[in-house]
């Protein structure tokens, strides 16, 4: 076990030494993420069965925060956005519309999408996962549930996203999906749009 261990400290060492100076020193990114669903479905846990499963498409506006932390061509980012699908409702039976909504991501970002991008445009992509909030049913609603408090779904999530970025800006498209135990469930196709604006600076 001690010689494996030392082995993998030598292999991580030697692989530190053979990068440039540069990379050894990430660079750290503050932006903002515009995004949005195209279509985009909330499901309510079993338990609330009274709320919508609510769906929609074309509109559901999100913009939020975006910090970014890279060597080259790759990058870990996190952030949080809020957003609304004003015309979302139960497609089954109209109980109420309108979903507000609120992701937050934590990804691994490689190539145009990884806000360090420069003045070469390239193709990228980007894997994460976190946390999904939404409301459903937040106005017009039925007798049955006007009365209800609204109902908070928290469910985790993952989304895949592809795309072309350069000058610290890209543009994608991603999937995002999850589910939590009790049943909620969150699925979404979408675009977006992020802007590094340290990295946009250099460009000026």
């Amino acid at each position: 076990m001690r010689a494996r261990n030392t082995t993998i400290m030598l292999l991580f060492s030697a692989l530190l030494i053979s990068l440039p100076a540069e990379r050894l020193y990430g660079q750290f990114g503050f932006g903002m993420h515009f995004s949005n669903d195209l279509y985009q479905s909330v499901s309510n846990p079993d338990e609330d069965a009274e709320y919508s499963n609510a769906r929609s498409i074309v509109i559901s506006p999100s913009f939020g925060p975006r910090f970014y932390y890279g060597f080259g061509e790759w990058s870990v980012s996190a952030q949080t956005a809020i957003g609304i699908s004003p015309f979302s409702w139960d497609w089954d039976e109209f109980r109420g519309m309108g979903t507000l909504y609120a992701p937050s991501l934590f990804s691994i970002n490689y190539g145009g999408l990884s806000g360090f991008s420069e003045e070469e445009a390239n193709w990228g992509f980007s894997v994460g996962g976190g946390i999904h909030l939404g409301i459903t049913d937040f106005y017009f609603r039925e007798d049955e549930i006007r009365d209800e408090g609204l109902n908070l779904i928290a469910t985790p999530l993952a989304q895949i996203a592809f795309g072309y970025g350069t000058k610290g800006t890209a543009a994608s498209v991603y999937v995002r999906y999850g589910r939590e135990s009790a049943g909620s469930e969150i699925f979404s196709v979408g675009v977006a749009l992020d802007i590094n604006f340290l990295q946009r600076r250099n460009y000026r």
